[in-house]
């Protein structure tokens, strides 16, 4: 099973680097990898600051495959 989150569930209307609308998808076999890969990409492309976690945990879902 692999844990994710997607950036556009969090900042709505996110630009990524290229100007684009940001589809970044943080994946994991835990929640708390999911957690440390998103806040990495928050932090470096969007340069939000900010205790993200109960957010990023709200959004994250299961891929079974």
């Amino acid at each position: 099973m692999v844990r994710f989150a997607r950036c556009n569930a969090l900042l709505s209307l996110a630009i990524n680097a290229s100007g684009k609308g940001c589809r970044y998808v943080a994946k994991g076999a835990s929640d708390d990898d999911v957690v440390k890969d998103m806040m990495e990409h928050l932090t470096s492309v969007h340069e939000v600051d900010l205790d993200m976690k109960a957010n990023i945990l709200a959004t994250t879902k299961t891929h079974n495959g």
